[in-house]
């Protein structure tokens, strides 16, 4: 007879109570990680770069730039405490903000406290980015004028929309702020446009859609002329800073380089320094490897996946240009992976710039 296999007289298999142990650790482990992790990001560092610029004039040496960028509307304590906190021991002559300043629903909230935080200790100036809503609307709005209420509300803060080059002067030396766009602006393409849509509009019958339409492209038509003066006032030995929301990646500075005439040329090579946000840092991030991802669509390859970390995040030269890309505060859709930074503190920079061989 075969051996019978009752049940009642079989040994009951004991479970290994190691196992068991391995996954309370594991979820000991995990949930010790993300308490940390929402106390990391509850906190702002400040970083500090010093970049050279060779032909810095005597009175900039040690000129320092407070660079802010992708605040997504976030509060660091009820009136960004945890910002001021981590300013208390800064010194700085400027702040430039390099976009997304607004949450979700273009709430500027956060940002107005960070502007009233900053008050009259610097000037601030700021771009917006591609999740900020328009700054210029060419319809019907709430406002007088064509500026979006934020940036009315920004400036009635103190704060200073950056549209087009602002001089900044110390002793005799000369710093422009310029936002990035300009070095390529086509000016008389740009002109006749906003003539001829002036001409237009003004030969429309008044009504809000017009009215509206043609208040904004007065605007434009303003920016231009303000563009205009500032370039005729640059001198090649002024430094120039170029904001922009997104980092500039080779092909963009060789086409803006290639654009320019022999002419102009001199003013673009006069960029010292390129201020960039967008990245937030990958937002996730891998001790010992760095960002994880950043947006498709900066020209990184791999789909935006594992960049190469200082292209990503923090100072590199892209075709001879410095480059400073800020760790950012908050969160952006734009990257495409769940809105909470991972082993990535929110972060401010202090960049200082000198004529010395920094390493």
């Amino acid at each position: 007879m075969g051996k019978s296999h009752d049940p009642l007289f079989e040994e009951t298999k004991r479970k290994h109570p190691m196992i068991g142990f391995l996954v309370l650790l594991l979820a000991l482990i995990l949930t010790v990680v993300a308490v940390l992790n929402v106390i990391n990001n509850s906190r702002v560092n400040l970083d500090k770069v010093s970049v050279t610029v060779p032909t810095l004039p005597t009175a900039l040496e040690s000129f320092r730039i407070l660079h802010i960028s992708d605040l997504h509307g976030l509060y660091f304590g009820q009136r960004q405490e945890q910002l001021k906190a981590a300013l208390a021991s800064a010194r700085y002559d400027i702040v430039v903000v390099t976009g997304d300043v607004t949450g979700k629903d273009g709430d500027a909230g956060a940002f107005l406290s960070l502007i009233d935080l900053i008050g009259d200790s610097a000037p601030l100036y700021f771009i917006i980015g591609d999740e900020d809503p328009a700054a210029i609307l060419a319809k019907p709005h709430d406002t007088q004028g064509p500026k979006a209420a934020y940036i009315l509300k920004a400036e009635s803060h103190g704060a200073v929309y950056l549209d087009a080059p602002v001089r900044i002067t110390k002793g005799k030396g000369t710093l422009w702020l310029c936002p990035e766009w300009v070095y390529t602006l086509d000016y008389d393409a740009a002109d006749a446009a906003y003539q001829a849509r002036m001409k237009e509009l003004r030969g429309q019958e008044a009504t809000p859609e017009r009215d509206a339409a043609l208040a904004a492209v007065e605007y434009q038509a303003d920016q231009l002329e303000r563009i205009r003066q500032a370039r005729r006032e640059t001198l090649e030995t002024d430094v120039h800073i170029a904001v922009t929301h997104h980092p500039l990646q080779e092909n963009a500075l060789k086409s803006l380089r290639d654009w320019t005439g022999s002419e102009n040329d001199s003013y673009v090579r006069a960029i010292s320094l390129v201020l960039a946000g967008h990245y937030v840092g990958g937002q996730w991030r891998i001790p010992g490897i760095g960002a994880v991802r950043v947006p498709a669509s900066s020209g990184l390859g791999n789909n935006g996946w594992f960049p190469e970390d200082q292209k990503a995040v923090g100072l590199s030269t892209v075709m001879g240009i410095p480059q400073y890309i800020s760790p950012g505060l908050g969160v952006s859709a734009a990257i495409g992976l769940p809105a909470i930074r991972i082993f990535n503190t929110p972060a401010v920079t202090v960049i200082t710039l000198t004529s010395k061989l920094t390493q």
